[in-house]
């Protein structure tokens, strides 16, 4: 009974992980492309050839936003609610394909920026 249970589960789960991917508006090669895995890896979950593991599951919830609960049992909402740091990791994402030079010129510009803030919070 368990092992039945389970094997419905997985059939479930990569269902809702293609509709993830169709309601984000990516192709199998940009959604696999940002979780690290290639568009077969993805077509193979899709068409359940192959069973996703915990890892790539918790990997996917984190990279997408998802609400794992749903993702394994359909109850909630598909996405959880924004989090505040999303600009920072579109910040990180800049920052990483920077040249070296121009890393080191952009933390001159941050430090700049927050010093021209501290000023005008001191002297308003």
């Amino acid at each position: 009974l368990i092992c039945i249970q389970h094997i419905k589960v997985v059939k479930i789960v990569y269902k809702r992980i293609k509709e993830i991917r169709q309601v984000l508006g990516l192709s199998q090669r940009e959604f696999g492309e940002k979780l690290g895995v290639s568009r077969d890896v993805i077509s193979n979950i899709e068409y359940n050839r192959v069973e996703p593991k915990d890892i790539f599951l918790r990997h996917l919830c984190e990279t997408y936003n998802v609400n794992e609960v749903w993702l394994n049992t359909g109850i909630g909402d598909m996405f959880l609610e924004i989090i505040p740091y999303k600009k920072i990791d579109e910040a990180m994402n800049i920052f990483k394909e920077l040249s070296p030079n121009l890393q080191d010129y952009a933390l001159e510009q941050i430090k700049g920026l927050l010093k021209i803030q501290e000023d005008i919070k001191n002297n308003p």
